[in-house]
């Protein structure tokens, strides 16, 4: 059997707030106590890490949460700047008009690829939340074109070594999001041009954006650009980081085989955001979902999937899942 190389994003053990319960709903846990359970859990291997001042990874609490990963046999598989909850990043990052501003958010990630190496990662996650608009005439799209093109370029070559993965969404925080789709973020590449950029493929916001799943792996993997997984599920309605497989279970079973047939070989990370449920029981559940998912395509066996994909018949291809999955 295939095993996964699975991952967590390690603030995700904490039970979320959200615009009506803004305190919470239960405790406060901390970076290190999250630690902890993920270990005692035993279920991924890595933990992905948000950069923060306060309750967050940084240089001064990176040298105990090393240390207390390693008690459990876990590393750091992601270390992501903060790009989206900073006062300062308001009207955007890298893709800012102020010109200052940009400059300071070449540093600050310049500075967050530095924390990776001292982590020990080779990965690095760019999530600009902020950058965007939400009105007409608001921004120069060509030039911010630009700007994100020129930026990734230099630090890019900051470290060749660390990977930096681009993050896609359709919207929000802003209307409208600058990276907001995969063949969006496939053209930015083209123009920055550097092998250590790639994509950060998050599950959840290729369904509410309306693309396909397999189709997405697919794309980014054609120069081996899909370097990082966020996996969750939702309606297609709106970005709510359910449990991994609990809507699109077909969907993820096809994503899962353009993995494989792809030789996808990164981090399986869980981005799911448990409001009222147990934040440790369903990071397990959905844990465990993706394992059972890479499961599937071991059972079936990759040569069973080839041949229904080459036929292309969605009746045969719908009786056999039928009978495949209701046998018993």
């Amino acid at each position: 059997m295939t095993t996964p190389k699975l991952s967590a994003i390690i603030g995700l053990y904490n039970q979320m707030n959200d615009r009506f319960m803004t305190g919470g709903y239960a405790p406060y846990r901390s970076m290190l106590e999250m630690v902890e359970i993920a270990g005692k859990q035993a279920l991924a291997r890595g933990l992905e890490f948000t950069h923060g001042e306060e309750g967050d990874l940084n240089l001064r609490s990176l040298p105990e949460v090393k240390a207390r990963l390693a008690q459990y046999g876990m590393v750091v598989s992601g270390v992501n700047p903060n790009l989206w909850g900073q006062p300062r990043w308001g009207k955007g990052t890298l893709g800012a008009n102020d010109a200052a501003t940009r400059a300071q958010a070449v540093d600050y990630i310049r500075s967050v690829i530095d924390l990776a190496t001292a982590a020990d990662c080779a990965y690095v996650g760019l999530w600009p939340g902020q950058d965007g608009h939400d009105y007409y005439f608001e921004v120069d799209y060509g030039r911010v074109f630009e700007w994100w093109a020129s930026a990734l370029q230099t630090l890019a070559d900051h470290n060749p070594q660390v990977r930096l993965g681009l993050e896609f969404k359709p919207y929000e925080p802003r209307a409208y999001s600058f990276i907001n789709s995969a063949a969006k973020t496939l053209l930015l590449l083209e123009a920055v041009n550097r092998p250590n950029v790639g994509v950060c493929f998050d599950v959840g916001h290729s369904l509410y954006g309306g693309e396909n799943l397999g189709e997405v792996v697919a794309m980014c993997q054609r120069k081996g650009r899909l370097f990082h997984l966020h996996l969750n599920d939702n309606y297609g309605n709106w970005d709510w980081d359910l449990n991994v497989g609990s809507v699109h279970f077909l969907a993820y079973v096809e994503m899962m085989y353009w993995l494989r047939r792809t030789g996808y070989d990164g981090w399986y990370s869980m981005d799911i955001f448990s409001y009222r449920l147990d934040p440790t029981d369903s990071m397990a559940e959905s844990l465990h979902w993706t394992k059972a998912l890479h499961d599937v395509i071991d059972r079936i066996g990759m040569d069973k999937l080839d041949g229904l994909l080459a036929a292309g018949d969605p009746i045969a291809t719908s009786k056999f899942f039928r009978e495949w999955l209701f046998r018993a």
